[in-house]
């Protein structure tokens, strides 16, 4: 038995290769590559190992996010060949995609303050319908006086949305405790029942589905559909039916969530579409297939990175949000900087890149972003309305 094989000679070194058994003339078999130390018998190469791994990663992940921050630079590197000083295109877009993400939920919160406590509870107080109306209107009075010093248009911030949302709700529920009727200026849950404040009721009618969703009376069915993927479709919305009457539904935090979570599932499904459009705008150039691929998921990775430098930028303003006025100023403009520059990035990538002229680029630039941005919002939204069926 060799000393590699024995306990007792756990510390020599061995004359074999544990992996292969081919004999061995160096610290690497030549045959397998695998190292001739065991970390298992070795406490203190394991750690060098580690560590090693670690400064060799820390390397080319310097080297990739450098060569990211110039357009097309490291796409155009990596299709000529140099692949070892970067981290391969599909793993640094899963690895930022799940990373961004997770900070864009930790740092991206709303909740609903637009709503002050003291006037939702001056609503629940209100001892006549008057009283209700006159609380409501004032609330919504302030939201909207938010809104236009925000510069936002109607029906755009979410926060706002919700905190609207959230009175209209409060005050037709108390408006129908008092024995009135919410009428037109409440919500829309205040002409159905009380467990319902503010939806009519779940539809599909864009699947052929009339009225209001019903598993006895009206549910969905897809006529060339067998019994039981009905059966399991009416599951899903009754699953839907049910997020839908949480309170939760109607904050605009419950939807910033949603979406951050749905995001990065929408993107793996739609990196390969992306790689896909490349190729067929790019038709005549004869690039194989796979080469668009690397260019999607490079041009992705450097949209992350900018997407966690704005989550980022947004938490740190609002860990900055009574320091003095300037630095308010300067978080914002490098925002606002930052957004412009991931259009331009992704354009002068493509130009570069693909080296066909500024009359040609544009145009192809625009419609491959025109119908990618509507793909993804699409694809985002199902995956959204797929965890909100989900249970």
């Amino acid at each position: 038995m060799s000393d590699a094989a024995s306990p007792h000679g756990a510390h020599a070194s061995p004359t074999r290769c544990e992996n292969c058994d081919t004999t061995l003339q160096g610290e690497f078999c030549h045959q397998c590559g695998q190292s001739i130390h065991n970390p298992i018998r070795h406490a203190a190469h394991a750690v060098e190992e580690f560590f090693e791994a670690f400064w060799h990663l820390d390397g080319r992940l310097w080297r990739t996010l450098r060569d990211l921050a110039s357009p097309g630079r490291t796409a155009i590197n990596y299709l000529a060949g140099h692949r070892q000083r970067y981290i391969a295109p599909l793993r640094l877009f899963v690895v930022l995609s799940v990373l961004t993400f997770f900070i864009g939920a930790a740092t991206m919160h709303f909740d609903d303050a637009t709503v002050s406590t003291d006037g939702i509870d001056t609503i629940a107080a209100a001892t006549t319908v008057a009283e209700v109306e006159k609380a409501r209107d004032e609330l919504v009075a302030e939201i909207e006086q938010a809104r236009v010093e925000a510069g936002n248009t109607p029906g755009v911030d979410p926060a706002l949305i919700a905190a609207e949302v959230r009175i209209r709700g409060v005050a037709a529920n108390r408006i129908v405790e008092l024995g009135g009727d919410p009428g037109a200026n409440g919500t829309a849950a205040a002409e159905t029942s009380k467990s319902e404040p503010w939806r009519k009721g779940l539809q599909f009618n864009m699947l052929g589905h009339h009225g209001v969703w019903d598993p006895e009376t009206n549910p969905l069915v897809v006529s060339w559909w067998p019994d039981f993927a009905n059966a399991w479709l009416n599951r899903k919305a009754g699953n839907i039916d049910r997020n839908m009457e949480s309170e939760a539904f109607a904050s605009a935090d419950f939807w910033v969530q949603g979406m951050m979570a749905s995001a990065p599932t929408a993107l793996f499904l739609l990196v390969p579409v992306f790689a896909l459009l490349l190729k067929i705008f790019y038709l005549f150039t004869r690039r194989l297939y796979l080469e668009h691929l690397v260019v999607a998921l490079y041009s992705h990775a450097f949209l992350l990175l900018a997407l966690t430098a704005l989550f980022l930028l947004s938490l740190l303003g609002g860990w900055l949000a009574t320091a003095p006025v300037w630095i308010g100023i300067v978080i914002a403009t490098a925002s606002a900087a930052m957004m412009v520059w991931m259009p331009v990035y992704l354009l002068l990538m493509q130009k570069r890149v693909y080296q066909q002229g500024w009359w040609l680029t544009v145009p192809k630039y625009l419609a491959i972003g025109m119908v990618y941005f509507m793909m993804l919002l699409f694809a985002t939204i199902i995956a959204f309305l797929a965890r909100l069926a989900g249970g």
